[in-house]
């Protein structure tokens, strides 16, 4: 695996998208998420309209029950994106980053 670096972190130049990880069972998510971190894979895209918050939260899930690997993982979200407009403004990323904080469990 080929890795690029982010300030003190290297990060898997393949990334595993999450955006469809709400409709996995919480097994095939364990599975998918080892099996990429197995490969090298260290690098998890997120968003928080992925699933209405729900990717984030089965994520999250995943971290609660998996807590040693989470040092393992560089985890990114995105916000911006709400009822289909963009909304940069302060109000909605504070907001968005702690509903997704708080989701992820981190």
């Amino acid at each position: 695996m080929k890795y690029f670096n982010l300030q003190s972190y290297s990060a898997s130049r393949i990334a595993q998208g999450c955006m469809r990880i709400a409709s996995l069972s919480d097994k095939e998510i364990d599975t998918l998420i080892k099996t990429d971190l197995e490969c090298g894979i260290n690098f998890f895209d997120h968003a928080d309209i992925y699933g209405g918050g729900e990717c984030e939260r089965k994520f999250g899930e995943f971290l609660k029950n998996n807590p040693s690997l989470k040092d393992q993982m560089i985890i990114q979200t995105k916000c911006g994106i709400t009822n289909g407009y963009y909304d940069f403004s302060k109000e909605h990323i504070i907001k968005s980053v702690e509903g997704s904080l708080s989701r992820l469990g981190v």
